[in-house]
Order: structure tokens, then sequence, then C-alpha cells
């Protein structure tokens, strides 16, 4: 009957308006090719921004150590952990993010991804990390790594990412970006778990970020002025 409909929906709006709206979440992203140099003696509280408030800060950093050293690629893909120039940087951004926690620290040769949250946020955030290299022999000279956080059924995926170089043009670009897209299961997380392991769960496919940051080496054939102009 219209009116049990119209006493319904009364009822419904005002049970929505008793329900708190979740406060928005300030993200901060920062990028850079650090092109294998130690982090600068005056910090990086400039650059990071750390005093934006930020609820999640994500930190991606490309050639961290040399890309064409074997003693590089030995350090950092056999056991884990950070190498010594990964670590240096880590522990410079720390510094000037003091007040969130960390909550993933990854890297796959010269791609380091670090992501902290605030203390209130840490308690309730799970994480997945993934990897995948796409350089010669899959050393991890090139692609991605990933940090997916879950948080009250959304999920939030953070990509740091470093693409094939040289003027050869874009496809061999495209083709790695589309390896980093078919290895790593960008999808969303269920707040399940399944022997330690967090299961994807389609339905929250609704509720997701997905933040690609990195050094993808794209070009502009232009002269510098020219490109400038049409920024």
């Amino acid at each position: 009957r219209p009116c049990c409909c119209s006493t319904l929906l009364a009822r419904l709006l005002c049970m929505c308006r008793r329900v708190p709206a979740e406060p928005a979440l300030r993200i901060v992203v920062s990028t850079w090719n650090v092109a294998q140099t130690a982090p600068p003696a005056e910090g990086l509280g400039e650059w990071l921004g750390a005093g934006a408030g930020a609820d999640i800060h994500a930190v991606a950093l490309q050639e961290v150590v040399e890309l064409d050293s074997a003693l590089s690629y030995c350090r950092c893909c056999a056991g884990g952990g950070l190498s010594r120039q990964a670590a240096a940087w880590e522990a410079a951004v720390s510094a000037e993010l003091g007040s969130l926690e960390r909550v993933a620290s990854l890297q796959l040769v010269g791609m380091v991804l670090l992501v902290y949250v605030s203390p209130s946020l840490a308690p309730h955030v799970a994480v997945e990390a993934q990897l995948a290299g796409t350089g010669p022999l899959r050393f991890g000279n090139k692609g991605a790594v990933a940090a997916t956080l879950l948080f009250k059924g959304s999920s939030l995926t953070f990509l740091c990412c470093h693409l094939a170089a040289g003027k050869k043009g874009p496809h061999r670009r495209n083709a790695e970006f589309h390896e980093v897209m078919r290895r790593l299961r960008l999808g969303v997380l269920d707040q399940r778990r399944e022997g330690g392991a967090i299961s994807t769960d389609p339905a929250l496919s609704g509720r997701q970020l997905l933040v690609w940051c990195g050094d993808f080496n794209y070009r502009l054939s232009l002269p510098n002025e020219e490109a400038r102009s049409l920024a």
C-alpha cells in the first residue's frame, strides 16, 4: 500500500541518518627514481610532505641499487629483507613519517615499496605483498612490487613499477605492463583468512582502489619547449 511504503521509506531514511558516515582517508603517494644515490643529508621532509597529516602514505622508489650488478641481484632476491641501500632509504623515510606505522616494506632488486598507516588504522589493516620481475631472466631489474591493504571491506593496492628503458618504442613497456597485470593478482581481498593467507572475494570488487606509480620510462619525441607548451 502507498501509505505502508511511505512509512517504510521514512523509517529507512531515519535509520540511514543514524548510521555515522565513515570518515574520509587522506592518502599520500610519493615516487622517486633515486638513481642509486643515498638519501639526502638534509632529510626527506619536504619531498614526503611529512606535515600533510596522511592516514596512509605509500613511498615508491626505483633504482635503489645498481641494476647492472649481479651482486645486487643475489643480495635482493635470495633470502628476503632489504639490501643495505634500501634499508638506508627506509630509515630516512621512517624518520620523517615517525607518527605513522610501517605495515609493508618490499624490495625487488632496485624497486622498493614502503607503506605506512596511522596508529588508529594499523590494527585493522591486513596486508598482502606481491612481486613480479620482468627483466632478463625475470631477475626483477624491471617489473613491479605491490602491497594490498584490506581495511573495513575495502581494498587499497599500491603498486611500484619500473618499466623497460631505452628508445626502443613503447612496445616493450606496453608488454611489461601487460605482463605485470597478468602475473599479479590485483583483485580485492576478503577479510577471511585460509591457512594464514588472504583469499580473494569478487563480491567486494566495487570497493577498491589501485594506485599505480613509479618510473614508466615512456618518452615524448618532441623538443623540450614544444612538449612543455602542450602540457
